[in-house]
């Protein structure tokens, strides 16, 4: 609570110097300068449980500030607008409702519109609205902006806790899904290795009940036979027992020996359209062995069962580190109503993973299925499992986002800056008095005579003039150019009908040239 606190005292007293340090250069009022802190003040405190009004509050103050200073010659405080967009950038963290946050835009624009045509009465409308424009591209950068960065963070904060938590939540959920699938594929894993190593154990005790029966050897010799006849057995049957234990009695059984070849023919014996191209060569590790069998196995079981009718091709490659088993189906040719868990293919996938390979299981185009496992030849060591790419699609959601958050308000202020400068040229090039046509204007003549060579419009930003011309005099302001292309421009009066003085005035901070001060 107590570094909160100091947080606050330390953002309030930086909003606070550059309040202070502009409005001493500027020589504000004092109460000035004291409602300002305590606007800031109020905004510290109330930001973290009431963002949003926080943000009003402040906001709304620089909004009245502008609609009493646009087109004085004092000029306009700015050192609320740095409190203004980190405030917008806190709302953006802690408030979560877009809605709201449009709404206060909308209300704060259409606000300081109202403000500005209120206030500046002598002020033409084409000059608010040209204004109004020019703040509404600058709430796109110092407001929007901030708040969608605020945004992004908030959600990326959520997605550093909740969204990692639901990321493993769900890898566990699926772990649990094929959790009994594992089991028994592990199960069929143990069979085949009771399978070859009891093959071996056998012919051990064969050739020791040999030696037991020479009739050549001594008796010491064949007592030691004997006896390591019996452990064998004995290491068979313990075996046999723990296999037993291990092996779920749902799965299927077959030759612990049987080759992909052998398995074929027994397949297309039962009746299914099933080729192999084997293409595979010298031996490979037993392990990798038996996982290539189990694909095949589980391929065209999954092939006569849901691909009725479909010509299957089996094909087996190897290259000088690597075995590739692929089995393809054409598709069914008729109605299939056999559901499918998805059970077998995880089992599988967790064969292939414990011999350290890859498998990829999905549909063909235009029909059919393929299944494809890529093994190394001498088995390997099988990859964790993480939620590593879980995480990396919510990271690229996340980049995205932000992408997004800095693109849709630089593409707005764009289109926004855009119109204001369309306006501007066109209300500039329309507003352009020649020099010859102003030299030709004399102070006294009619306000209906000096009409006739006047431009359609009048200047939308007008320069502020250090001596104001008399509250009596009706004055307007004309360029000599196009925008851009000049350093003054003309000033005609009229008072009671008649043009009662003609200056040129100073538009810049380089000083006009001869032939403006004729």
């Amino acid at each position: 609570m107590m570094w909160r606190r100091l947080g606050d005292v330390g953002l309030w007293a930086a909003a606070s110097l550059l309040v202070l340090a502009e409005s001493g250069a500027r020589q504000d009022p004092f109460w000035f300068r004291a409602s300002c802190l305590a606007v800031l003040a109020v905004a510290v405190v109330t930001r973290r449980r009431w963002p949003l009004a926080a943000l009003v509050l402040v906001a709304w103050t620089e909004i009245i500030i502008l609609a009493f200073a646009l087109g004085t010659a004092s000029g306009v405080q700015i050192a609320l607008v740095p409190a203004i967009s980190l405030l917008s950038y806190l709302a953006g963290r802690r408030e979560t409702q877009l809605r709201h946050f449009v709404q206060l835009c909308v209300g704060s624009l259409v606000g300081m519109l109202v403000l500005s045509l209120t206030m500046r009465k002598d002020a033409q409308a084409t000059e608010a609205v040209l204004t109004w424009l020019l703040m509404l591209l600058l709430a796109l950068l110092l407001v929007v902006l901030p708040w969608l960065i605020g945004r992004y963070r908030a959600q990326q904060a959520l997605l550093a806790t909740a969204g990692w938590e639901r990321a493993e939540r769900i890898e566990r959920e699926q772990q649990l899904e094929i959790g009994q699938e594992r089991l028994r594929e592990r199960s069929r894993i143990a069979e085949d290795m009771h399978d070859s190593v009891g093959h071996e154990l056998s012919l051990i005790a064969l050739r020791a009940a040999a030696l037991e029966l020479d009739p050549t050897l001594p008796e010491e010799h064949r007592r030691a036979a004997g006896e390591l006849r019996e452990s064998a057995a004995m290491a068979t049957e313990r075996l046999g027992e723990i296999v037993g234990v291990l092996r779920d009695q749902d799965a299927p059984t077959m030759p612990h020996d049987e080759s992909v070849q052998a398995l074929v023919e027994r397949a297309a014996a039962s009746g299914l359209a099933v080729q192999l191209v084997d293409e595979a060569d010298g031996e490979l590790a037993p392990m990798v062995d038996r996982a290539v069998h189990r694909v095949v196995q589980e391929a065209l079981t999954n092939a006569s069962k849901h691909a009725p009718g479909a010509a299957v091709t089996v094909t087996v490659t190897s290259r000088e580190d690597a075995v590739q088993v692929e089995v393809l189906d054409s598709g069914a040719t008729r109605s299939v109503d056999a559901p499918s868990g998805g059970h077998g293919l995880a089992g599988l996938r967790e064969r292939v993973r414990l011999a350290g390979g890859t498998l990829t299981a999905g549909p063909r185009t235009p029909s059919g299925f393929a299944v494809t496992a890529t093994m190394p030849r001498a088995g390997g060591r099988p990859e964790p499992q993480t939620a590593a790419v879980e995480r990396a699609t919510v990271r690229r959601s996340a980049r995205r986002g932000l992408i997004t958050a800095i693109a849709a308000p630089a593409l707005l202020g764009a289109a926004v800056g855009a119109v204001a400068l369309g306006y501007y040229l066109i209300a500039g090039y329309s507003a352009i008095l020649r020099p010859a046509e102003y030299a030709g204007l004399t102070v006294g003549q009619s306000e209906a005579d000096v009409a006739k060579v006047l431009p359609r419009m009048e200047m939308v930003d007008p320069p502020a003039e250090r001596e104001r011309p008399p509250a009596a005099w009706s004055c307007r302001y004309y360029r000599p150019a196009p925008p851009f292309s000049a350093t003054y421009v003309y000033r005609l009066c009229f008072s009671d009908g008649a043009l009662v003085d003609k200056a040129v005035v100073q538009s810049g901070s380089v000083t006009p040239t001869p032939e403006g001060n004729r």
